[in-house]
């Protein structure tokens, strides 16, 4: 039957006060079958994902569960409190994976929030969102490509994995996992990330549900990151309203000198029938995943500031990816 059991722990005495930092956990359903961890709020300055988290609680309250689901919508007080991309012992926690018990603040969260996962779920899902000046729109595979597209909404990113995620941590440790990026900037629906984790739940088999969203998924294996170099006004052709969408080749962006009104950089996507796919913006990853593709289609926009915007250097100014593929969306 629905039911919710709410529950916390704490990692103990890391604050100045002598009071330990404490986790929440919503957990739904108690019987036998699949156990699955549902995640938000390990970036401080994301906060539409724990938004989300909670409104996927107000449904799963309605709802028959089977086996165990486990939702934590503030997964890092420590970053949510500074309210910024890095802790406040500035560092960023989605980095510091496993974690450690006698490391900095973030190590020993970053240790405790996995451990207690691991002990319960054998599936993590960690939803990110955009912030208040960035969308993004895609999804992290991590080896489980179907559970990942179940999601639906939107595409799924192959063979990208960064060392320090949550997710990285916990496929090294056998468990399954993804992790959602949705909205940001003016697209502040908490609705595509409810109902994709619905759909995700159902393909697990905690829950009996029509799925929802599109019919198939973009799968995409080429990815390039456009990093400013300096500083100044970042602006565009394309800004986060068509993230999602396919965008044209030529120039994405540029950053203008504020004092002088001259373009110090632009930001190009290559054109179709150009190699791409190795140097700059494709290195982000490393050389293990970079591979010369020519250019067939246009790519879709992934990640895009809200223009314009103040850039400095080292900020992400825009994500673009390419794919050749899509599949029907998994459903159960």
């Amino acid at each position: 039957m629905p039911g919710r059991h709410r529950y916390f722990f704490d990692v103990d005495g890391l604050r100045i006060d002598d009071f330990p930092w404490r986790i929440h956990v919503h957990q739904f359903g108690r019987g036998d079958g699949p156990a699955t961890a549902i995640v938000a709020g390990i970036i401080g300055d994301k906060p539409l994902g724990v938004l989300a988290l909670h409104e996927l609680c107000r449904t799963l309250d309605t709802l028959p569960v089977r086996g165990s689901v486990y939702v934590i919508p503030a997964a890092n007080p420590f970053g949510l409190t500074g309210m910024m991309r890095h802790n406040p012992d500035l560092v960023e926690l989605n980095r510091r994976f496993p974690g450690n018990t006698v490391g900095s603040t973030s190590d020993q969260l970053a240790h405790a929030l996995l451990d207690h996962i691991l002990e319960r779920a054998d599936c993590i899902i960690d939803v990110h969102s955009g912030t208040p000046v960035r969308k993004t729109h895609f999804a992290y595979d991590y080896g489980n490509l179907e559970l990942t597209a179940s999601f639906g909404y939107v595409p799924v990113m192959v063979d990208r994995h960064t060392p320090g995620q949550m997710c990285t941590s916990a496929r090294a440790a056998g468990a399954q996992a993804s992790l959602i990026e949705f909205g940001g900037a003016s697209s502040n629906d908490t609705a595509i990330a409810t109902d994709g984790l619905l759909n995700m739940l159902a393909f697990r088999g905690h829950i009996d549900r029509e799925p929802t969203g599109p019919d198939r998924v973009e799968i995409i294996d080429q990815v390039k990151l456009f990093f400013a170099s300096r500083a100044g006004a970042l602006d565009g052709p394309h800004d986060h309203a068509k993230v999602g969408a396919r965008i044209p080749p030529g120039i994405l962006g540029w950053v203008t000198n504020v004092i002088t009104g001259e373009r110090l950089e632009e930001f190009r996507l290559e054109d179709i029938g150009e190699r791409a796919g190795e140097g700059s913006g494709f290195d982000r990853w490393g050389p293990s995943v970079m591979r010369s593709f020519l250019v067939q289609s246009e790519p879709l926009l992934m990640v895009s500031q809200a223009l314009p915007a103040m850039i400095q250097p080292g900020t992400l100014a825009f994500m673009a990816g390419w794919s050749d593929r899509n599949i029907p969306t998994p459903r159960r």
